[in-house]
């Protein structure tokens, strides 16, 4: 009988236990499904919901080395302070007979403009993660009930579209409908102590301390969230395999790969699913960084029913 995918090593045969499985789940895995979950189409949310000037300002602030709408996360942890206070506060020359109106105007700038901004994205990240709508989506592959699953996604695509047992699933950024906050941020956590130095104006010093403080607290702690959810990455120790589709594979969750690879061992199966080419180098830099020794690269569509 010709198998339901491509890979092998993911079903079992008939009559035998089911090899123990970890599913890395990552936004790839919802976009195959024809889900509207990228970053772009969070842009579209916003556009569709006239907040063009947010999608303005955040390509201002952030698209720097990285496009904003492509890879937010990425993209939050490379601003540039000073470009930011410049932005704010466009006036060139220090107004020297009304000094503390100058210092006012440069410091609160960033208050009126960037500040509201940041809250603004959390807000609307929220809305548009509730918005996003899989009544239609369809099953493309065979998915054990029996495994185990850590998904990066907030969708409930698992437990409504394949039925898999919450039990059985980790949402380790929070999940829809749970009341949890939605993890989002990046890893770029700075010293705002760095901001001050003795050849520039304090004043000036303070409001680059005050925008790395509000940057932090964009900040997602992943060794944190690991720590936190140890007793399930500890679960893990019986896991022969693990299957990661549809991840990045970034910088931002390595801790998570990390702790899952100390938990099952270097030698424990990996099969990594890719779309395009460009995809293997980065895998490949990723299995080499991690020290796996036993892993297969496999593109996405093997994992499909054929």
């Amino acid at each position: 009988m010709k198998p339901d995918k491509i890979s092998d090593g993911i079903l079992p045969i008939d009559g035998c236990a089911p090899i123990p499985t970890l599913y890395v789940i990552g936004n790839g895995f919802d976009v195959a499904h024809g889900i509207k979950s990228r970053y772009s189409d969070f842009r579209n949310f916003e556009i569709a919901h006239n907040n063009q000037r947010l999608v303005n300002l955040m390509d201002i602030f952030f698209s720097i080395k990285t496009e904003f709408w492509s890879d937010m996360e990425t993209a939050l942890g490379q601003y540039d302070e000073d470009s930011i206070i410049e932005f704010c506060n466009p006036e060139e020359e220090f107004d020297i007979d009304h000094p503390t109106r100058s210092e006012a105007a440069y410091s609160d700038s960033p208050d009126y403009i960037f500040q509201p901004l940041l809250e603004d994205l959390r807000n609307d990240f929220r809305e548009w993660v509730n918005s996003i709508d899989i009544s239609t989506v369809k099953r493309i592959m065979v998915l054990s009930k029996d495994a185990n699953y850590l998904t990066f996604n907030y969708t409930d695509t698992l437990e409504t579209i394949y039925d898999i047992p919450k039990a059985n699933i980790l949402h380790i950024h929070g999940a829809r409908g749970t009341g949890d906050d939605y993890i989002v941020g990046h890893s770029n956590y700075r010293d705002d102590d760095k901001a001050y130095d003795d050849n520039d104006i304090l004043f000036k010093q303070q409001t680059r301390a005050k925008i790395i403080g509000w940057m932090n607290n964009q900040y997602k702690d992943s060794e944190a969230i690991a720590s936190y959810n140890d007793s399930y990455f500890r679960s893990l120790s019986n896991i022969q395999q693990v299957i990661v589709l549809g991840h990045s594979l970034n910088k931002v969750d390595l801790p998570y790969f990390k702790k899952i690879a100390e938990v099952t061992g270097v030698n424990t199966l990996w099969e990594f699913s890719f779309y395009e080419r460009d995809d293997i180098d980065n895998i490949k830099r990723f299995i080499a960084g991690i020290g796996l020794k036993n892993t297969k690269i496999i593109h996405f569509d093997g994992f499909c029913i054929a």
